[in-house]
């Protein structure tokens, strides 16, 4: 596993980074069903930390990477209108002391963090800009330690 204190562009050249920028949003149940999409309501940074699908975001979603993991398969998306990517799991299995998803724009150097209730179910995170062929990663930790258990690039990287 990968150590947390990296960001997703250290990951893929191997240094190491001091420290991450970007802010935790609060706690918020999960929806079982699909979100209805709103009309889209923001553009560039000023989506960072949005609901993809209260921004609208979520309309013109596309699947950007995924990864199996024993808890789920996470899938990165990204919207086509809006220039983000954002971190989803659509059947996560529970059980753990937390569920933190975040993604991570290179080219910004920004990270957008989201806590999830680690309850079964559909759980995502929130956007982060990312624009053109930008390398972007989806992370997932859900033991509350210093590892990411689960990290998705984006086509991009």
């Amino acid at each position: 596993m990968k150590n947390k204190l990296l960001t997703s562009a250290a990951v893929t050249a191997g240094l190491t980074v001091a420290m991450l920028g970007g802010a935790t949003a609060s706690v918020s149940a999960a929806p079982t069903a699909a979100p209805v999409t709103a009309a889209v309501t923001c553009t560039g940074a000023g989506c960072d930390h949005k609901d993809p699908y209260d921004s609208g975001c979520g309309a013109s979603r596309v699947e950007a990477g995924r990864k199996a993991s024993s808890k789920g398969t996470f899938f990165l998306y990204y919207s086509t209108v809006c220039k983000t990517n954002w971190i989803e799991v659509p059947n996560y299995g529970g059980g753990t002391p937390s569920l933190e998803l975040s993604v991570e724009d290179t080219g910004r150097g920004k990270i957008v963090r989201y806590d999830a209730r680690p309850t079964p179910g559909r759980h995502y995170g929130n956007l982060i800009y990312s624009p053109g062929s930008t390398c972007a990663f989806g992370l997932a930790d859900w033991d509350a330690d210093s590892t990411w258990e689960v990290i998705v690039p984006s086509s991009g990287c």
